[in-house]
């Protein structure tokens, strides 16, 4: 699909001729945006690259990188858009494109069909394959095929796996396979691209840092799109993170966790310039590599095209001036589903520091203990508990009430289902909504943190409130209702806005 007319978020006028001056300026604010490919060379580039502005002839403009590479082109060399901020091509359009192309992302269609994928997000397959072609260029296959080769070449690049752990990882079921896969896309064998990972994760040379990489650890680098307000986000998790699971430290955020029977740590550098994360890998859980990757990337929210979607936000009585002072304010999100449900049903009706405290108990209680050869120093000591492992267990001890004991108990039988991974959003949130003491707040706060729900918005949060009434904005939870719909689909990240007016109260 080439871009005439476009269909991304915010950017309705958004045209080829539009594009090739972005492309003349190079102006960053365009950065994964569009990519454009040169007829005469065959190669297509991010609109930062330095390479000699081709005549306007001779290029045309795609959504995607996947776009790019299904129309014949191949990826520069020069400015590597696999590593380009992810593109909004598919972000905020549909939300069943959204949706597949993180299942995409993670693998969905390395094992499974384009029907299971559709079943998965409740839509015939081929309504799937209409709507994802018409909004990111390319079908769900292409897409597929082409993130396995961009996603190939980002770990080579940015982490320091072996050419076999990279191609096991990738998908391509064999070191030759990927080395052909590589020379047809790129013109060059994959040990071409390898000049050693440069990242801002402290050495261990020198420093007894527990939170500095070894010489074993697996380092990852992921580039956030810009503004990248890291400060806010860290502030967050700070205020939130659990003991013995999650630590965070000046520029840093780390956690225990397990994933697929294999527990891991995982240590998160926040760079000084804003650029992204490097992410340490430690532990036998680092083989899911990609999964972790999506992971941090839903976490910390950083494929956000936050100036796109704050647009309509700047010339908000009550959200234009949050906007001006934190322009690239981050939606949270969160590692796990489930996690998140219990913080949620955990934190209603009581301080953040309460429920901290609440979620600590039950970690330390029921979570699983980590090896201290992996988390030594760090104040890490424990993962998450499963569902399987809280049911039937006694739960008011960890100094719940009796009502909100059996909430909890009701949630920890909903996600212990078999087929609870296979839910949509919309089905848990409809599962949820029929446990008694789960009311609008939660739903809202899980949608928002625990599913990505762009549009998810508390209204009745206490915080909200004071926050909309402190800029002189209704104090009421139905009249900010009603103002909320000026600010759909992004009402996730005008809530974020109202809570970063607390700051300092």
């Amino acid at each position: 699909m080439l871009i005439n007319s476009a269909k991304l978020p915010g950017m309705e006028q958004l045209n080829n001729d539009i594009c090739y001056q972005a492309l003349k300026t190079r102006d960053r604010r365009f950065d994964g945006r569009f990519y454009t490919a040169v007829r005469t060379t065959g190669i297509f580039c991010r609109p930062i690259c330095p390479a000699v502005t081709p005549k306007r002839d001779n290029v045309e403009f795609y959504p995607s990188a996947e776009a790019a590479i299904a129309h014949g082109f191949r990826p520069c060399l020069r400015c590597r858009p696999e590593a380009a901020p992810g593109s909004p091509a598919s972000a905020g359009v549909h939300a069943s494109v959204v949706r597949a192309v993180r299942l995409i992302d993670q693998g969905a269609l390395e094992n499974g069909s384009i029907a299971d994928l559709a079943d998965r997000l409740g839509v015939g397959d081929r309504h799937l394959r209409r709507i994802f072609k018409e909004h990111t260029g390319v079908t769900p296959q292409e897409h597929a095929k082409a993130r396995r080769l961009l996603r190939a070449r980002q770990l080579i690049v940015d982490s320091n796996l072996t050419m076999t752990e990279i191609a096991d990882i990738a998908g391509f079921g064999s070191l030759r396979r990927f080395n052909d896969a590589m020379k047809q896309a790129y013109g060059q064998a994959p040990t071409a691209f390898r000049r050693g990972i440069k990242t801002n994760a402290r050495k261990t040379a020198g420093t007894d840092d527990p939170f500095a990489a070894r010489s074993d650890d697996l380092i990852l680098r992921l580039r956030a799109r810009q503004p990248f307000d890291a400060d806010y986000l860290l502030a967050f998790f700070r205020a939130r993170a659990i003991p013995g699971l999650e630590t965070v430290r000046d520029r840093i955020y780390a956690r225990g966790f397990k994933i697929d029977g294999r527990v891991g740590l995982m240590i998160c550098h926040f760079s000084t310039d804003q650029s992204g994360v490097d992410v340490i890998l430690r532990g036998p859980a680092r083989e899911a590599v990609l999964e972790i990757g999506a992971r941090v990337r839903r976490l910390f929210d950083l494929d956000a095209d936050v100036p796109s979607i704050t647009m309509q936000f700047t010339q908000d009585a009550l959200l234009g001036p949050l906007v001006a002072k934190r322009p690239g304010l981050r939606v949270p999100g969160c590692w796990d589903r489930f996690e998140l449900a219990l913080r949620a049903v955990l934190g209603q009706q009581v301080s953040v520091a309460a429920a901290r405290t609440l979620a600590g108990r039950l970690v330390a209680r029921f979570g699983e203990a980590l090896p201290d050869d992996l988390v030594g120093g760090t104040g890490i000591t424990h993962v998450f508990p499963t569902p399987q492992g809280l049911m039937k267990q006694e739960l008011m001890p960890i100094g719940l009430t009796t009502r909100r004991a059996q909430t909890l108990a009701d949630v920890i039988d909903l996600f212990a289902q078999p087929d609870c991974d296979q839910k949509s959003g919309d089905d848990l949130i409809a599962a949820m909504t029929a446990i008694k003491g789960i009311g609008p707040w939660t739903l809202n706060y899980f949608g928002l943190r625990g599913l990505g729900d762009p549009d998810a918005f508390p209204a009745a949060d206490l915080g909200i409130l004071k926050a909309s009434g402190m800029g002189g904005g209704p104090d009421k939870a139905n009249a900010l209702e009603s103002i909320s719909e000026n600010w759909r689909p992004w009402r996730a990240y005008a809530a974020q806005y109202l809570w970063s007016a607390l700051e300092g109260e």
